[in-house]
């Protein structure tokens, strides 16, 4: 995984969501319109191991949470897929949840 910038879509089986995510240096930071993301990943060879957690800032019902929880740790392993990361993994909160994001870099 480089450094930079990069737009993310996820997805559950109870919904999807979009966000950024900035990464640098083995840090990730970032979010959506409701909740900010924030952890950390490090590059295995050709996988990519990154531990993540969301927590909500917008109290806006109207915003769901894919897990049902204000936040979530999530463990993820990931690999690049051309011009994008794949990660799949799932919440430590829910383990039987499987979780799926795709990331493409859209700057440095």
């Amino acid at each position: 995984m480089e450094d930079g910038l990069y737009e993310i879509f996820f997805h559950t089986v109870h919904g999807t969501g979009t966000g950024v995510i900035y990464a640098v240096n083995g840090k990730l930071r970032g979010g959506n319109s409701a909740y900010a993301f924030t952890g950390n990943f490090q590059n295995k060879g050709e996988t990519i191991s990154v531990m993540v957690s969301t927590r909500r800032y917008n109290p806006d019902p109207d915003v769901k949470s894919l897990f049902g929880l204000e936040g979530v740790t999530l463990s993820l392993n990931g690999r690049v897929n051309g011009d994008l990361l794949d990660f799949e993994g799932n919440a430590l909160q829910f383990p039987g949840v499987n979780f799926k994001a795709q990331l493409t870099r859209i700057s440095d």
